[in-house]
Order: C-alpha cells, then sequence, then structure tokens
C-alpha cells in the first residue's frame, strides 16, 4: 500500500513538472505573440527601419514608374525615356528621408498590426471558412503615398514642369488609397482558426505562467526523497529542448525565396530584424532550463549519497 502511495507520487512528480516545462514555453511564446499583436514597439522595431533600406526605395520607384507609364501619354513616356528613371529614383530617394514619411510608415505599422489582431479576433468568434484566404494580410499604404504627394508633386513639377502641353495637376493620382493585400501561406490542411486560438489564448500568456509555477511547486512537494530531483531534471531537459527547438525554428523563420528581387533584400531584413528581437529570450529560457537540469542533477547525486535512516521499528533491541 505504502509503495504504491511512493510509486504514485513519484509518476505525478514527474508529470507535473513536464507540464509545468510545457506550460512556461507556452507562457513564453504567448507573451512574445501578445506584444507583436498589441504592443507598438515590437512591430516598430522589426519593421521601423525598412524605408531607410536600399531595396524599399528600388520597389516604391519601380511602382512610382509603372504608374507614370499608364496614366502619362505615351509620347511623353517616349519622350522621356531614362530621365523619367533617374528623376523619379532621385525623388523617391529625397522622399524617404522625409520625417512625415516615418511617421506615416510607423502609423502603417500600427494601422496593419491593430487591424490583423482584430481580424483574429473575429475569426476566433465567429470562425473560419477553412481556406487560408481567412488569414490574408491586408497593408494598408495609403498614409505613406499621402505623407509623399507633396514633394512628389513638387519634384515632378520641377522637373517636367517646363512641358507646355502637361498638366501637373495630375500628378495628383499618384497618391492614391493603396491597400496591399498579402496572401497567406499556411500548410496543407492546417485550419486558420488554430492561429485565431493561438492568439487568443495569448492574452492570458501570465495565467499560463503562473499555472506553470504551481504545477512546479507541486512536482518538487509531491516527489519523495531522490525522486523529485530526477522529476525536476527531466522536466528541465525538457524545457532546454522546447526552448533551443524554438529559438532555431520558430524564432529564426525563413521565408523562402522572394519572386520579386527588388523585395528580397526587405524580406531577408525583416527575417534578421524578428530574429534579433525574438530569439533572445528563447536562448534566456534554455539557459534558465538548463541551470535547473544542473540543480536537479546535484540535488538528486546528494539524496544518493545521504545514508539511509534505519526506522526505529526495525532497530535490534538490546
Amino acid at each position: 500500500m505504502v509503495e504504491g502511495v511512493i510509486h504514485m507520487r513519484q509518476v505525478l512528480s514527474v508529470l507535473s513538472l513536464l507540464l509545468a516545462a510545457l506550460l512556461a514555453a507556452a507562457a513564453l511564446a504567448g507573451f512574445q505573440t501578445n506584444q507583436l499583436l498589441r504592443e507598438e514597439e515590437p512591430i516598430r522595431q522589426i519593421a521601423g527601419e525598412l524605408p531607410q533600406q536600399e531595396g524599399f526605395s528600388e520597389l516604391v520607384s519601380e511602382t512610382l514608374l509603372t504608374r507614370l507609364e499608364s496614366e502619362l501619354p505615351g509620347a511623353l513616356t517616349s519622350l522621356l525615356g531614362d530621365r523619367a528613371d533617374s528623376v523619379v529614383d532621385s525623388i523617391v530617394a529625397s522622399m524617404l528621408e522625409n520625417e512625415q514619411v516615418d511617421e506615416a510608415w510607423d502609423q502603417t505599422l500600427q494601422d496593419t498590426r491593430s487591424g490583423y489582431t482584430a481580424q483574429l479576433e473575429t475569426l476566433f468568434d465567429e470562425g473560419t471558412t477553412g481556406e487560408a484566404s481567412d488569414l490574408d494580410l491586408a497593408v494598408d499604404l495609403s498614409p505613406m503615398a499621402e505623407a509623399m504627394t507633396g514633394p512628389l508633386r513638387e519634384g515632378l513639377d520641377s522637373a517636367l514642369g517646363w512641358l507646355p502641353f502637361l498638366d501637373t495637376s495630375s500628378f495628383e493620382f499618384l497618391a492614391p488609397e493603396v491597400v496591399v493585400d498579402v496572401e497567406a501561406t499556411i500548410a496543407e490542411g492546417a485550419d486558420p482558426y488554430t492561429w485565431a486560438l493561438l492568439a487568443e489564448v495569448s492574452k492570458h500568456w501570465l495565467v499560463l505562467a503562473g499555472l506553470a509555477g504551481v504545477l512546479a511547486a507541486v512536482g518538487l512537494l509531491l516527489g519523495p526523497g531522490r525522486s523529485r530531483w530526477v522529476a525536476l531534471t527531466l522536466g528541465g531537459l525538457l524545457g532546454v529542448g522546447l526552448g533551443l527547438w524554438i529559438a532555431l525554428t520558430v524564432a529564426a523563420p525563413e521565408f523562402g525565396p522572394v519572386a520579386d528581387q527588388a523585395a528580397a533584400p526587405l524580406v531577408e531584413q525583416l527575417q534578421l530584424r524578428f530574429t534579433e528581437w525574438a530569439q533572445p529570450a528563447w536562448w534566456i529560457f534554455s539557459a534558465a532550463a538548463g541551470a535547473i537540469v544542473v540543480v536537479g542533477l546535484l540535488g538528486s547525486v546528494a539524496a544518493r549519497s545521504r545514508p539511509a535512516v534505519t526506522p526505529a521499528s526495525t532497530r535490534d533491541t538490546v
């Protein structure tokens, strides 16, 4: 009977500490997800400097040139030739150094972040169609277009205003309401509702952390003698494994090849910035779990070397 109780306590101790490790990892993942979705600074740290990247200006220039070619008369486009390219490139480069453009980009980031969070919360409340399109991201670039209208029109007016047949007021078309839809890519058979559920659970990361602490305490209290240290070691090993796996995969994503070569440097920059933001926390998590493993091993060795105490009932009586 007593041995059965001891065995049950050992099993419960191991299970409690393993579950504590899982909940601790979930709490950290939820904390980071909650930051990305509901706080301004992380997304600003990850993508705030994109307008200063060379690829960004090239992408904007390419877009504007495409619009110019479609809106301006064909004869004028042929007349300008390569000059239009150089004019637009120089104007765009100067615009991207404008503080108003930086503020507009930050507004774009924050509007996109809050809008996508609301989209996920709506999916959680109302359900999904099961299609990947439920997770498509709409990026509203209208604030950027508006901030760039003034200097762009002034630059084009200065460069092309000498043409008598060109109405420079028509350059207003260069600042339209621009919304870019980014198609979501998820694994085949994956349910978009899973992502909505993760976004909802991330709001409760502090509860997960509290539960992890409670289970760790319960596991240590339940474990009899040396078995509690063995259970602690197993929980720490699981924590190390989870921390390293997430640090090397989820926290260091690879977006794969990009069709548009102008956008490739931007994607690489996003990957680098995201990894710089997300990975350190998981290195610390893994190191802390490793320290727990060491404590567990030392405790186990100490408990093993401790001399056994003979119960009073079994002592020889004189």
